[in-house]
C-alpha cells in the first residue's frame, strides 16, 4: 500500500538525481569560464557543498529503503519458511521421505499465510532498480509458491493415476519458489551491506528447515529479537 502523502524514493532520488545534473554542469561552466577562481569563489564552493548534501541524501534514503525491504523481507521469510515446512511433508523435497497428506484446511491455511507474506512487500515503496529487483523476486516467489499449493489442493480431488505428474510438477514449481526467493536475498544482502547496515541473511531452504541453510547464509542469532 503506497502512502499518497508522501512521494517515493524513487521519485526523491530521480528529482534529487536531476538537480544534482544540473549542480555539475553548473560547477563545470564556472570553472570553464573563470580560471584560477577554485580557492577564491566562495560560490563555487558553496555549489560544491549542494552537490554533496544531495549525494548524502540519495545516500540515506536508499539506505532507509533497504532497512524497509529487511524488515518485510523478515516478516515474509517467516510466513514463506512455516508454508515451506508444512509443504515439504506433503511434497517432500527431492521424493525422498514418507507423505503425509494435507486437507483442505492445512491448504487454506498456506494460502493466508502467504497472502500475508505478499502484503508485507508491497507496502515498501518504489525505488532504484536494485531494491526494485529485491521486492518482486520476494513477491514472484510468494506467487510461484501460492501456484504450488494450487496444485496441491488439485492433488486432493484427481484421480490417482493422475497425481504423480500433478505432484512432480507441484515439486517444481515450490523449487523454483525457492531459486527465486534466493536470488532477491542475495541481492537484498549485497544491498544492505553496500549502504553500511550489515548482513541480512534471509534465504531459505526448500523444505524451509533453518538448518538445512548453509551456515554462512544463516541469520546470526538473536538477530529480531
Amino acid at each position: 500500500m503506497k502512502h499518497p502523502s508522501r512521494p517515493s524514493s524513487k521519485t526523491r532520488f530521480l528529482a534529487a538525481a536531476g538537480v544534482a545534473a544540473v549542480v555539475v554542469a553548473l560547477t563545470g561552466a564556472l570553472a570553464a569560464g573563470q580560471p584560477g577562481t577554485e580557492q577564491n569563489a566562495p560560490e563555487q564552493g558553496s555549489i560544491h557543498a549542494v552537490a554533496e548534501q544531495m549525494a548524502a541524501q540519495q545516500a540515506d534514503d536508499r539506505a532507509e529503503l533497504n532497512a524497509d525491504l529487511a524488515a518485510a523481507g523478515e516478516e515474509a521469510h517467516a510466513h514463506i519458511a512455516h508454508v515451506l515446512q508444512e509443504f515439504a511433508s506433503a511434497v517432500p523435497v527431492e521424493g525422498t521421505g514418507n507423505s503425509n497428506p494435507a486437507g483442505l484446511d492445512e491448504v487454506n491455511a498456506w494460502h493466508s499465510e502467504l497472502a500475508l507474506a505478499t502484503s508485507a512487500l508491497e507496502t515498501v515503496e518504489d525505488g532504484t532498480s536494485d531494491q526494485t529487483v529485491v521486492r518482486e523476486s520476494f513477491i514472484g516467489a510468494a506467487q510461484l509458491l501460492h501456484a504450488a499449493t494450487d496444485g496441491y489442493k488439485q492433488l486432493l480431488t484427481v484421480h490417482p493415476g493422475e497425481r504423480e505428474a500433478l505432484t512432480a510438477t507441484v515439486g517444481a514449481q515450490r523449487d523454483a519458489a525457492v531459486r527465486l526467493w534466493q536470488a532477491g536475498a542475495a541481492q537484498l544482502d549485497t544491498l544492505t551491506v553496500g549502504s553500511g547496515g550489515g548482513h541480512v541473511h534471509l534465504f531459505l531452504a526448500p523444505d524451509g528447515d533453518p538448518d538445512a541453510v548453509p551456515l554462512e547464509f544463516r541469520e546470526p542469532e538473536g538477530h529480531g529479537s
